[in-house]
């Protein structure tokens, strides 16, 4: 829409960008990111959210966002200009704004119940298994919940799409190996790249202030040189990692065994 000049010609600096923008981050986003959250949690963490107060999350953020941002596209046609907290009384811009105003509550209050799930969830610590859905169709839900850190003992047999629901469609509850089980090489952790990557933020800080400081310029020197400091002793580093040995992933399998 806003890159329709003769209608950004309206639009531009008002309310209307406002609504434009949320509609587009909070309605493609951050309720994907809500929903990705509730799927995968019981594959990261390993227990289940509260099913009732994730529907609760969901209704309370839904109709908030569409209080908050609908009505701020009518505001902006209106005339109120973006970035102004304030406004002139007498306009017809109270009614928008306090609707507005309701609808920010109502998608506050969403969040803190998705707080509240997360904090009973973890309390109570009630345990799920690898495919807690039940129709887990991908890799990742073959796999026990949380993941163990190497993830695949043995690389799975993908035959095609959905692999794992491939196999369940066998009456398999697990992936088929492609390969015989044996030792996991495994990199060692590494401090390096977060040095490169704030060495690099200390550089581009430097950048954006190199015209209008004396010391923008040192300050982005001294991050490339962090960055590339980093990155050549990473390149020199002769670092082989360390195995899992398959007697180790054969004791776990027996450990499960005794649990189940």
């Amino acid at each position: 829409m806003l890159a329709s000049a003769a209608a950004d010609y309206q639009y531009h600096d008002s309310y209307f960008v406002v609504a434009h923008f949320h509609y587009v981050i909070v309605g493609g986003v951050v309720f994907a990111l809500f929903a990705g959250a509730h799927l995968y949690w019981p594959k990261m963490f390993g227990t289940m959210l509260n099913e009732t107060l994730g529907k609760v999350t969901f209704w309370l953020f839904l109709i908030g966002f569409h209080l908050t941002f609908f009505i701020q596209h009518f505001l902006g046609l209106m005339g109120m200009p973006r970035r102004i907290f304030t406004f002139l009384p007498g306009q017809g811009l109270e009614t928008g704004n306090l609707i507005s105003s309701i609808g920010a509550i109502f998608m506050a209050i969403a969040t803190i119940v998705l707080l509240i799930n997360v904090i009973m969830t973890q309390v109570k610590n009630e345990k799920v298994g690898n495919d807690p859905w039940g129709d887990g169709r991908t890799l990742e839900w073959s796999i026990a919940s949380p993941p163990p850190f190497y993830n695949f003992k043995q690389l799975p047999l993908v035959r095609g799409l959905d692999a794992y629901w491939l196999e369940k469609m066998e009456g398999k509850k697990e992936m088929t190996p492609a390969e015989p089980l044996g030792d996991i090489h495994m990199p060692n952790n590494s401090f390096i790249p977060f040095v490169i990557s704030l060495g690099l933020f200390i550089a581009a800080f430097g950048a954006m202030y190199r015209a209008d400081t004396s010391w923008g310029l040192l300050v982005l020197i001294l991050g490339m040189a962090v960055t590339l400091g980093a990155m050549f002793l990473r390149s020199i580093k002769d670092d082989h990692g360390f195995h899992i040995h398959k007697e180790d992933l054969m004791d776990d399998d027996n450990d499960k065994g005794a649990k189940a």
